[in-house]
């Protein structure tokens, strides 16, 4: 007859709390995104920072554009459909002033 150490059963408490836990970071796969190498000549780098400031500031710019829109009445990028709203809420003024 054999004879060693038989391994018990693991306790509920142990177990649960393991499956409970997020998921190891490597069974999530690959990083979503884009990867960069910076660049590291000295025109390349002046280049990429022009580039990253104008990128901020179309951004910027558009994000105002967008805000202002908003504030004004709704938001809709096409023109006609914009017009056909503005349309309905003055005919609906009309109606409420009646």
């Amino acid at each position: 007859m054999a004879q060693g150490f038989k391994a018990s059963k693991p306790s509920a408490s142990t177990s649960k709390a393991s499956r409970s836990g997020r998921k190891s970071k490597s069974s999530a796969g690959p990083k979503i995104g884009q990867r960069v190498v910076p660049p590291k000549k000295a025109k390349a780098v002046k280049q990429a920072n022009n580039l990253r400031k104008q990128q901020a500031s179309i951004t910027t710019r558009i994000e105002g554009e967008m805000a202002g829109r908003a504030s004004n009445g709704p938001l809709t990028i096409m023109k006609s459909a914009a017009d056909g709203a503005a349309a309905e809420k003055a005919a609906q003024q009309k109606k409420k002033g009646k």
